[in-house]
């Protein structure tokens, strides 16, 4: 069963990557969206920094959990109000942290797919977690701008580096729906030195893989000069409408970039579209 797991914190955020999550399935072909919501205490979950330290009583506590569980019921109410009543959703609950959770759902359930939210202060639990869960997770993982509202992706943005063109053949696993097929992919290369104005045998040969790599795909190669990856990356997106950035895997991908330059500033920069990592 084709399946989204969607984490999620009950804030603003949350809210708006369920409903991009509803249209995402749909438009996708999803069977199951799976919401999990974490309940995990840290060691100073039950004390209260106002005036003096003082604990939180159980009660309090319960209650928190059934008004917790209640806003996720009414979630999940409105994903299927969205995909429609074909739409499976199931609501995971967990006490364990949230990266263990994710982790353990993707073992057990085998979803293509996480899809979190982002936030510009990074404050929010889903925010704070990304950059583990992108690395720790073998299935790719979507970050969605917070209040980001769904559109048709016709222009995918692919940073690409010429040392890992291998990478580039993941996104053949991609096809998994016919909508792919009228999708545009912009393929980038962040070319500070400009060989591309004078090609050597090498930088054909490169392009000449490139394309065949994407021979299934309608796609066209860009450069950009830029002498800061992610600058140029974010500034061609903004400039040639695209409303996806696939991040490829490997050393010398646009995810290495994030990972080696602060992932989570990174990708709160580049996510003015949302982010696709694969694996």
């Amino acid at each position: 069963m084709k399946t989204l797991l969607v984490p999620i914190d009950l804030s603003n955020a949350s809210a708006a990557v369920v409903r991009y999550a509803a249209a995402w399935s749909v438009h996708y072909d999803y069977e199951r969206v799976i919401l999990l919501k974490t309940f995990y205490d840290n060691v100073f979950s039950n004390i209260l920094l106002t005036g003096g330290y003082g604990t939180v009583s159980s009660g309090s506590i319960d209650d928190h959990r059934e008004e917790a569980e209640q806003q996720l019921k009414q979630l999940a109410q409105e994903l299927i109000e969205i995909a429609g009543p074909q739409m499976k959703v199931t609501v995971a609950l967990s006490d364990e942290p949230l990266l263990r959770a994710v982790m353990g759902l993707i073992q057990h359930e085998e979803p293509e797919m996480v899809l979190l939210s982002g936030d510009e202060q990074g404050e929010g639990l889903i925010a704070r977690n990304i950059i583990a869960i992108a690395k720790a997770s073998p299935v790719r993982v979507m970050v969605i701008p917070n209040g980001y509202e769904y559109t048709e992706v016709d222009n995918v943005l692919v940073p690409v580096d010429f040392n890992a063109l291998h990478a580039v053949d993941k996104l053949n696993r991609l096809k998994i729906s016919p909508r792919w097929a009228a999708t545009n992919l912009m393929v980038l290369n962040v070319d500070p030195e400009q060989r591309h104005l004078q090609p050597d045998e090498q930088m054909k040969e490169d392009e000449q893989h490139l394309h065949h790599y994407l021979q299934n795909f309608k796609h066209e190669l860009y450069y950009t000069s830029d002498a800061d990856v992610i600058e140029g990356v974010t500034g061609f997106a903004a400039g040639h409408h695209a409303n996806l950035i696939v991040a490829l895997p490997g050393k010398h991908s646009f995810l290495y970039t994030l990972t080696h330059k602060s992932i989570s500033t990174a990708i709160t920069r580049a996510a003015s579209i949302p982010v696709m990592i694969l694996k």
